[in-house]
């Protein structure tokens, strides 16, 4: 397995537990591929974020994905602005 490929499987179960105003959440980020008709132009892939309210171990456990304005998926840069624009919009209390 190439370097990338290793990071790109870490990413895909990257959940992180916050404590946001007294109230435990979960955020998961997830890649998301972007199909290009040039593979030059990039990125080509971004991420998105969920967030749970109940540890995402359990099977009853449903997230929530974060949306534009628009009400389409929330795509991200990095991991890091995923979880950052998470972060943020959980303090504001979305």
């Amino acid at each position: 397995m190439d370097g990338l490929n290793f990071v790109l499987s870490l990413i895909k179960n990257w959940i992180e537990k916050h404590n946001i105003n007294d109230k435990d959440f979960w955020i998961k980020i997830d890649p998301h591929p972007v199909e290009r008709a040039n593979s030059n132009i990039i990125p080509t892939e971004y991420f998105t974020a969920i967030y749970y309210l109940q540890d995402p171990a359990d099977e009853n456990s449903i997230g929530i994905l974060f949306k534009d304005e628009e009400g389409a998926v929330k795509l991200f840069e990095s991991p890091v602005a995923a979880l950052g624009y998470a972060s943020k919009m959980l303090e504001k209390g979305v």
